[in-house]
């Protein structure tokens, strides 16, 4: 009788019986935080949005740095910070999915992914500034935009950084 019964109990109770799929966790976060999530998200959703990031924008991020920044064109870096910004949103919007059904940060963890978004909200910032006309002169009074290219700068080290520990972990794979 008793093994009856813990049959019963496991076959009833088991996994399948508690486990909490990925529709499941949503709806669950929705409830507990009082916010409904756009059906498109989801966690395949989230690691292409990153994995595009940390590939192709930073690519584009990269070339404007070294090949258009010196140029100091407003329209270019009004471009940029609106590329920036727009990227941000679509990774907070994914990070807050993640950390809400509980599956963890879209970064490596929360330091890393903090940071991550302070260095690309510092990079649209001082982008925003030049276009707002701020400058800065170098040692022979030339108008520099060195700040902005040491921010830039910072934003790829950090990303470069996460993205080779994914790399060593066999969790990212760089797309061609």
């Amino acid at each position: 009788m008793k093994k009856i019964i813990c049959l019963f109990v496991l076959l009833g109770f088991g996994p399948q019986a508690v486990a909490c799929d990925e529709t499941c966790r949503k709806q669950l976060a929705e409830a507990k935080h009082n916010i409904e999530f756009p059906g498109y998200l989801s966690r395949k959703y989230c690691r292409d949005i990153a994995t595009e990031f940390m590939t192709t924008s930073m690519k584009s991020l990269q070339s404007y740095r070294f090949k258009h920044l010196e140029t100091k064109h407003r329209g270019g870096m009004r471009n940029t910070v609106r590329f920036i910004e727009q990227r941000q949103d679509w990774l907070k919007e994914c990070d807050q999915y993640l950390k809400y059904t509980d599956y963890g940060r879209l970064f490596k963890d929360a330091k890393t992914t903090e940071g991550i978004f302070a260095a690309m909200a510092s990079v649209s910032a001082e982008l925003a500034s030049l276009v707002e006309g701020v400058t800065y002169t170098d040692e022979l009074g030339d108008v520099s935009t060195e700040v902005a290219a040491d921010k830039f700068d910072q934003l790829f080290k950090l990303v470069d950084n996460h993205k080779t520990l994914m790399q060593l972990k066999g969790q990212f794979v760089t797309r061609h």
